[in-house]
């Protein structure tokens, strides 16, 4: 079990942006913190969405939030903040790298949040694999394959997901740092509500 908080109540503040790891492929964690509990991940649960896409070929799952305008500026909020953060943080993070412009980072930085969509990463798994998401149809969980018939644009359906990191690209050969980076990010469970 993992702790989530409802995106209704989470609150910007709370969410802390590590320094990057030194030892491996550059990833700053996303940590939650309120009051006296530290969660060294964030996760949320996000209510009912529905599914603007979802490409089975790339695992690209996007979610609407035009419904939901509150939650879509607290995601917008949190990537500009990261954006920020990055930008002012850069040559601190890593002092061989030129400071990059906010317009340069922006530029480099693939949205979780663009045209007032989530856009997430759903992977095609099978059964036994690490990446398994916990699914409940309205009747019962299981654990595995996402069915075809779960994603279905126009179809309403709730995510928990877990927001861990900011990863940083590398060249695959040299390990030099590309300039582009991402919110990581792993669903956790997905659910149909029942009047979906």
């Amino acid at each position: 079990m993992e702790w989530t908080v409802p995106a209704q109540t989470f609150t910007l503040a709370n969410v802390h942006i590590m320094s990057p790891n030194k030892y491996q492929k550059p990833v700053a964690a996303l940590a939650y913190k309120d009051e006296d509990v530290t969660l060294p991940s964030f996760s949320t649960l996000l209510p009912p969405l529905p599914i603007k896409s979802y490409d089975s070929d790339t695992g690209k799952l996007v979610l609407s939030l035009v419904g939901v305008p509150a939650i879509l500026t607290k995601f917008i909020a949190l990537q500009s903040r990261i954006l920020n953060a990055v930008h002012s943080n850069y040559t601190t993070w890593f002092p061989s790298e030129r400071q990059q412009s906010l317009d340069e980072i922006s530029a480099a930085f693939q949205p979780l949040i663009q045209n007032n969509c989530l856009h997430l990463y759903c992977p095609l798994v099978t059964v036994g694999s690490f990446n398994e998401i916990s699914i409940y149809s309205g009747t019962a969980w299981s654990k595995g394959v996402v069915p075809a018939t779960l994603l279905v644009p126009g179809k309403t359906i709730r995510a928990a997901v877990r927001l861990q990191s900011i990863s940083f690209h590398q060249h695959p050969i040299t390990k030099a740092l590309t300039g582009r980076f991402r919110i990581q990010h792993r669903i956790l469970a997905l659910f149909r509500p029942t009047t979906a």
